[in-house]
C-alpha cells in the first residue's frame, strides 16, 4: 500500500500521525454512515449468532442492507489495512522486533476482510432463509478472531511500552 516511501518515511512520527488521522477519519465515516448502518454493524459485536443477523438483516431494510454491503467491501477494507499498519509501526517504534508478534495484527486484518466478505455475503441474499447457518458461523468465527488479535496486539504494545517506562 505505501510500498513508494522511504524506510525514515515509514517510521517516522509524522506518518504514524498521518494514519492515525485516517483511522480517526474512517471511524467518523462509518458513524455518519446512511440507514443507521453503524448501530447495527456486525463487526463492532464480538460475535454473533443467527438471532443477532435477522435482527441486523431486517432492520437495516434492503436499501440499509445496499449500502452495509458498499461500507463493508470499501470502508471497512480499507479500514484493516490502516489498523494493521498502525500496530506494526507502533510495533516497531516499540522495538517490538518478533517476526511472530508482527504477523498478529496482519492476522488480526485478515481475519476483519474475511469477516467483511462473509457479512457481505449474508446481506446481499435475497431473503434471511438464504443466510446459511456456515456463514453466519464463520462470520462470527472470523469476528472473534479478529478482536482477540486486536486485544493481544494492543496489550503487547502496551505491555511493551509500561516496560520500557518503568526500566
Amino acid at each position: 500500500m505505501f510500498f513508494f516511501l522511504k524506510k525514515k518515511t515509514l517510521f517516522s512520527n509524522k506518518f504514524l500521525l498521518f494514519i492515525f488521522i485516517l483511522l480517526i477519519a474512517c471511524s467518523i465515516i462509518f458513524q455518519n454512515l446512511p440507514n443507521d448502518i453503524f448501530k447495527y454493524m456486525l463487526d463492532l459485536s464480538f460475535g454473533f449468532n443467527q438471532e443477532k443477523v435477522f435482527f441486523t438483516y431486517e432492520s437495516l431494510g434492503e436499501i440499509g442492507r445496499k449500502n452495509y454491503i458498499y461500507s463493508a467491501l470499501i470502508l471497512d477494507t480499507i479500514f484493516p489495512f490502516l489498523y494493521t499498519l498502525f500496530f506494526i509501526l507502533v510495533s516497531f517504534k516499540n522495538n517490538i522486533n518478533n517476526k511472530f508478534l508482527i504477523f498478529i495484527p496482519i492476522l488480526s486484518g485478515a481475519f476483519d476482510i474475511l469477516e467483511n466478505i462473509l457479512i457481505s455475503k449474508m446481506m446481499s441474499s435475497k431473503s434471511f432463509e438464504d443466510i446459511s447457518l456456515y456463514e453466519i458461523f464463520f462470520g462470527s468465527i472470523f469476528n472473534q478472531c479478529k478482536w482477540i488479535l486486536i486485544s493481544i496486539t494492543l496489550l503487547m504494545i502496551v505491555f511493551k511500552i509500561m516496560n520500557r517506562r518503568l526500566v
